[in-house]
């Protein structure tokens, strides 16, 4: 089998659940100086490896992104989701517990753009959560607005 040119391996990895290996090649490509732009490729999608952990629950994740590239945190996909809208829609409240480790190391600032994202369905993480019936993420959200 040849390789596919467009193959994302970290974003492939974090899909498939292989958060060890995920984990390793973040703090790989961290190491590197520009870190060959590894954690801003989009699947079609267009989900960074960010929003994929987001999708897939991941703190471990998500923290060593955030706490390296803060950067990174405004990323949206497509839909112009961000990482709060895409954890406020996981089922059975799934997403409360790493919305809130994620509040606990971003600024105010931060919190709030994220917090005000629309998506294409204007949608804000809140009214996500609403709508999937995620009494704790929604919780988190209230309070943390402003």
């Amino acid at each position: 089998s040849k390789c596919d040119e467009n193959s994302l391996p970290l974003n492939d990895a974090i899909q498939r659940g292989h958060i060890e290996i995920a984990l390793s090649l973040i703090e790989q490509v961290l190491d590197m100086n520009s870190s060959q732009g590894l954690l801003e490729k989009e699947n079609e999608n267009g989900e960074t490896p960010l929003l994929i952990a987001a999708k897939c629950n991941q703190w471990k994740l998500i923290e060593v992104i955030l706490k390296n590239r803060s950067d990174l945190v405004e990323q949206k996909d497509k839909n112009d989701n961000n990482l709060l809208h895409l954890l406020a829609n996981l089922n059975e409240d799934g997403g409360a517990e790493t919305i809130g480790n994620i509040f606990k190391i971003l600024s105010n600032d931060t919190k709030q753009i994220l917090l005000v994202g629309k998506n294409k369905l204007s949608q804000t993480p809140l009214e996500i959560a609403q709508s999937h019936g995620n009494p704790f993420s929604c919780e988190l959200l209230i309070e943390n607005e402003k």
